[in-house]
């Protein structure tokens, strides 16, 4: 029996469950990269793109309203109504919102209250068209900001989702590296062996 067997196989055994745990750290680590990139995706759809089409569908509605103020005559009395409205804000507000976006879209909710008085007074003749005009003007500011909003957020969530690839383009050279130069360790314990101990034979006088 060759010598140095038990510890080849110990070698090889630390070897090998190098390889293992640098597999599943790895496999880990993708996973969590993925995970951050799916997330990323899903609220870049949800809380980005679909809240853009909100505020998209607002701001045509409340423009309507001030289309119809500028285009009002004498025999017209109130200003349209668009139910829709409390609906669309209603889901705006089950979004993933920031801290800028829930201050804003507070602050709407708040012009929005306002102008539905304005709208009931102005009825009776006890508000004027340029209160509610300068109320849909801070509206409007508040779904310009809420605009900006996603944008910025939007183009943050694609960075962070690009790192995650990248860094799992960088974890897998890296692993690749690894399990090469174990590889070559695991061979170069299997099949070395020690040369025999050479006996010094000395010569006699």
């Amino acid at each position: 029996m060759p010598k140095r067997t038990l510890r080849q196989r110990i070698h090889a055994g630390f070897v090998l469950a190098a390889a293992f745990l640098l597999v599943l750290a790895s496999n880990r680590l993708n996973n969590r990269n993925f995970s951050a990139v799916e997330h990323g995706v899903d609220s870049v759809f949800e809380d980005r793109l679909v809240v853009q089409e909100y505020i998209y569908r607002l701001n045509n509605l409340f423009h309507k309203k001030e289309l119809f103020l500028a285009n009002n005559t004498l025999d017209d009395k109130g200003l349209p109504y668009y139910p829709e409205i409390k609906t669309i804000l209603a889901d705006f507000e089950k979004t993933d919102l920031t801290r800028e976006e829930a201050l804003q879209l507070s602050s709407l909710n708040e012009n929005y209250a306002e102008l539905k008085t304005l709208e009931k007074a102005h009825l009776k003749n006890q508000a004027s068209e340029e209160d509610i005009i300068a109320v849909l003007g801070s509206i409007g500011k508040n779904l310009d900001e809420l605009s900006e909003v996603q944008l910025s957020e939007g183009r943050q969530l694609t960075q962070r989702s690009k790192r995650s690839l990248g860094m799992n383009e960088l974890l897998s050279r890296i692993e690749i590296v690894f399990l090469i130069i174990i590889g070559i360790l695991f061979l170069v314990i299997v099949f070395y062996r020690d040369k025999p101990n050479m006996e010094l034979v000395e010569d006699e006088a």
